[in-house]
């Protein structure tokens, strides 16, 4: 790897592993590609002077497109009509080899699952969107000091600004946002935001907490297997009812439990904002009055207090009831959530009630 640093488009040095590993997919012809877009991340890379992207994404060594492979080609030679729609051709992407993050545990896994929470934050402002959180993707790597280095990995879902346009519903299901589940959505009728992708890194948390015991799949039965054989609409029910009532009743590995204390919390933020986001407004001429609220706390954190989260009390199916919500506290939900309040009060507040702020610090150093 040393001789091939200087000829890589992003090196990371940290990183103690020679292996690699290669990747064979067939995008669609029309998606900008996967090795298009760390070109963007690379860049984005460069320019990071604080660490949230530097060292916490994919080494990308080689690629090559087989334009000869288009299925473009094979449909005209079977003369089949519309040949050109939805063309796919192959990719082979040769990568750094990475670890799973499933096989870290306790304090070791939380703390590279931030890692990643934080790299995303930041592709996002730049306007990479990856829009396919799930365990599979984040990755991690041990550094020569012995610290593991969470890694956002496989951006072949992902857009950018000058991906096409569209509402095109994209990630894995036991892990998507429950709006994205829904039949709306399904029609490209939901814009993918990054409130959704937050949801989507709190459902990884839950999935890992209940269902991994020291970097170890638990035996069949496990919690939460059904969610993998449901489709969309099925999946959103049972999340929704996880949300307000089943997760009361779960119990994590020992393992986890510092993980799924930051997911309880969160959760219970996450339903709390469907219950007002659901909730009908009851006078429709305050609806459309002017709204004098803020859009949240800024990136400097000046309204980052305990007393601005919205998270007070426990949701439940008694509490549940939207006709006694406030048109205004429908309306903040709704409306007036933006990216930098989610990531604070979604995922940064949680984890601080389990993290001191050393942990909380991804940069990646010589005696990492």
């Amino acid at each position: 790897m040393s001789a091939l640093a200087p000829t890589l488009p992003h090196h990371n040095p940290h990183n103690a592993t020679n292996e690699l590993v290669a990747k064979l997919y067939w995008p669609e012809e029309e998606r900008e590609s996967e090795p298009a877009i760390l070109e963007k991340v690379y860049e984005i890379a460069k320019k990071d002077e604080e660490g949230k992207v530097r060292y916490h994404v994919p080494e990308m060594v080689w690629f090559r497109k087989f334009e000869d492979t288009s299925t473009a080609i094979i449909r005209r030679a079977l003369g089949l009509e519309n040949a050109e729609r939805g063309r796919r051709v192959l990719y082979i992407v040769v990568f750094r080899k990475l670890e799973p993050i499933t096989d870290l545990s306790g304090k070791q896994f939380l703390v590279a699952w931030w890692h990643i929470v934080v790299c995303h934050y930041a592709l996002w402002k730049n306007d990479v969107h990856h829009c396919d959180i799930s365990p599979s993707n984040l990755m991690v790597y041990k550094t020569l000091g012995g610290r593991y280095i969470g890694v956002l990995n496989d951006f072949d879902l992902s857009s950018t600004q000058d991906s096409p346009s569209g509402l095109e519903l994209t990630g894995t299901v036991p892990f998507m946002a429950i709006e994205l589940l829904t039949q709306e959505a399904i029609e490209g009728k939901v814009k993918h935001l990054y409130r959704h992708d937050a949801e989507s890194f709190l459902w990884v948390l839950t999935w890992v907490s209940l269902r991994y015991q020291k970097g170890q799949l638990l035996s069949k039965p496990r919690p939460l297997d059904q969610w993998l054989a449901l489709d969309a609409i099925q999946c959103m029910v049972k999340k929704n009812d996880f949300l307000l009532f089943g997760r009361h009743k779960m119990k994590p590995t020992r393992s986890h439990k510092r993980s799924w204390n930051v997911a309880r919390l969160s959760l219970r933020t996450v339903g709390l904002f469907y219950v007002l986001k659901a909730a009908e407004p009851i006078d429709s001429e305050s609806e459309d009055s002017d709204d004098s609220e803020s859009d949240g706390p800024d990136e400097s954190g000046s309204k980052d207090s305990d007393e601005s989260e919205s998270d007070g009390s426990e949701i439940d199916g008694s509490k549940a009831d939207g006709a006694n919500v406030s048109v205004e506290a429908h309306r903040r939900a709704s409306a007036s959530l933006t990216d930098a309040s989610v990531f604070k009060m979604w995922l940064r507040k949680k984890i601080r009630t389990q993290l001191r702020a050393k942990y909380l610090d991804v940069r990646v150093g010589p005696t990492s």
